[in-house]
């Protein structure tokens, strides 16, 4: 299989057989020599040269590999000129590829805000937990688990009798489920 139109590779670019493929594993398997190996099989990351690049912080890759959104306040760098409805490649400090995603934000935007969703994921292409997990280690999550100890929160950290007042005040819980609005009782229509 040969896909040439799809990317940057053209038809003299790496070209190997796959009895080179057969004698790379068969050199790497029994002489633990990867030299071959590296020669026939290439990275992934030079398929993806010509796209434009948003380099993520280290505590925040796992979060994306799970699926969550690309926030602003993750963003490392960018490279200038991406535009809205761009194909952008999303990678680590090392270069390393974490997704393939499409931008929702230009680069002017990204450099004059410090909030929002910066692109919206297409392909996560990194394997879980290759970074550590990072998220529920903020300060908000750490007061919530300490409340949950104690006792002032019921296990799920829902709000209780001994919830304090602040707490109640002051965090706002995005996760749960709004109340439905009450619906007011229908009136019996007297037909004359």
């Amino acid at each position: 299989l040969r896909r040439v139109r799809s990317g940057i590779q053209s038809e003299g670019d790496g070209m190997v057989t796959m009895h080179d493929v057969l004698d790379a594993m068969w050199l790497y398997e029994n002489h633990k020599d990867e030299s071959m190996l590296r020669r026939v099989i290439k990275p992934l990351e030079g398929l993806l040269v010509n796209h434009k690049r948003i380099i993520m912080k280290d505590s925040s890759v796992n979060a994306v590999c799970y699926g969550a959104k690309i926030m602003l306040p993750g963003v490392l760098r960018y490279e200038d000129g991406i535009e809205i409805d761009q194909e952008i490649v999303i990678c680590t400090t090392k270069g390393e590829a974490i997704c393939l995603a499409i931008a929702l934000m230009t680069t002017a935007t990204m450099s004059s805000c410090d909030h929002g969703v910066v692109a919206k994921i297409k392909r996560v292409i990194m394997e879980r937990d290759i970074y550590p997990r990072k998220w529920g280690l903020g300060p908000k999550a750490s007061a919530k688990k300490a409340l949950i100890a104690v006792g002032k929160l019921d296990k799920f950290g829902r709000p209780n009798e001994n919830t304090p007042k602040e707490w109640l005040t002051g965090f706002v819980d995005y996760n749960a489920k709004k109340p439905a609005a009450a619906v007011a009782p229908q009136t019996p229509v007297k037909e004359t």
